[in-house]
């Protein structure tokens, strides 16, 4: 990736506290705090802003934890933070919702997240909330060709679109800009644009869905509660066959249960569900490509796509990407990856500490 041009409606949160005096300024180390946090888990990373090493990472189950600052709280007072002699010049979060760089309402979980009651709370000289998915468009500039699989080649341009769609809790949707100083991200709320079927039983499902939720958009199909609700739709309305043990385990665990009982090979609703799935996903990305026109590259990141790579690979989902009629050839230039390494929204969010840290 680029240099990395200042990103656009980020905003400072700095609380009145005493600077620190230039001898402990010589002898501490920078530190920046950033952190991923999704629906599901809340993921912490402390890294060193002049070298980038990491300090310490950890992950943490949003459902144990009362608030991200009892989570943020706790995680830098580890011992492993604790040993480095140190001092938190910045700290970016990336967020799971829309926001304005002070504050987010979290779409699929109920927490409000507010920068400046953060700066106090964690004695931060600042902190930034940008969109997780608007990170993960910075972080997957970052990731090595190991650390991602292709599904199609494509023409790589240097300084073109990128774009970023991301299934897991929710549908997160962001894209970069190349400028002449480098990449600029944005965040989108295209995962709640208006769901649009491509054939008979997508029609259904729409149908089905509307019942249910009234207004349906893509993230009630392409996310894990979509998977979900997807496996219903098939059991209720197509009435497909399926045992009661994993009818119980979907209203438990939801699309995990889904996407294991698909992969495992003996559970043909749940494998009809996921070629449903696959069919929703690849059309939304070719229509995305078609918007954005991404020649730097479409990277298929968030928490389901790495756990269904086989299916991911199987030509379900490339198969509906390309059918765009006159425009297939077109959407046949573009590079497809799975990211499947280091979770770009919190190297994004990371990146944008030590951007504004310099």
């Amino acid at each position: 990736m680029g240099p990395l041009a200042r990103p656009v409606g980020i905003h400072l949160a700095a609380v009145d506290a005493p600077a620190p005096d230039e001898e402990s300024l010589a002898v501490t180390e920078r530190l920046i705090l950033a952190a991923d946090v999704g629906a599901t888990h809340t993921r912490a990373l402390v890294v060193a802003a002049t070298t980038n090493a990491t300090v310490h990472e950890a992950s943490y189950l949003n459902a144990e934890h009362g608030s991200l600052h009892e989570i943020l709280a706790g995680f830098i007072a580890a011992p492993e933070v604790s040993a480095v002699d140190g001092r938190f010049v910045s700290a970016s979060l990336a967020v799971a919702g829309p926001t304005d760089g002070l504050h987010c309402r979290m779409t699929n979980l109920s927490w409000d997240i507010d920068a400046r009651d953060l700066v106090q709370r964690l004695a931060m000289p600042t902190v930034r909330l940008l969109n997780d998915v608007q990170a993960a468009a910075y972080g997957v500039g970052q990731l090595t060709t190991s650390e991602m699989v292709r599904l199609q080649a494509g023409s790589v341009v240097a300084g073109a679109p990128r774009l970023v769609v991301a299934p897991g809790s929710g549908l997160g949707i962001g894209f970069a800009i190349g400028h002449p100083s480098g990449y600029v991200a944005y965040a989108s709320e295209a995962g709640h644009a208006d769901f649009a079927p491509n054939d008979e039983t997508q029609a259904e499902l729409l149908e089905h869905l509307r019942g249910r939720f009234g207004h349906v958009s893509w993230e009630r199909v392409l996310s894990g509660p979509g998977l979900a609700s997807i496996f219903e739709f098939l059991v209720i309305r197509r009435q497909a066959a399926v045992t009661a043990d994993l009818v119980q385990d979907v209203e438990r665990r939801g699309g995990a249960a889904v996407t294991e009982a698909a992969l495992s090979g003996g559970q043909v609703t749940a494998r009809a569900a996921l070629t449903i799935f696959l069919e929703a996903y690849g059309a939304l990305a070719g229509n995305l490509a078609l918007t954005l026109m991404p020649r730097g590259g479409i990277y298929l990141a968030g928490g389901i796509a790495p756990r269904i790579l086989d299916a991911m690979r199987d030509g379900t989902f490339m198969k509906a990407f390309l059918a765009k009629g006159r425009f297939g050839e077109l959407v046949s230039q573009f590079p497809v990856h799975v990211v499947l390494g280091r979770n770009p929204s919190l190297l994004g969010a990371a990146m944008i500490g030590r951007h504004f840290a310099d």
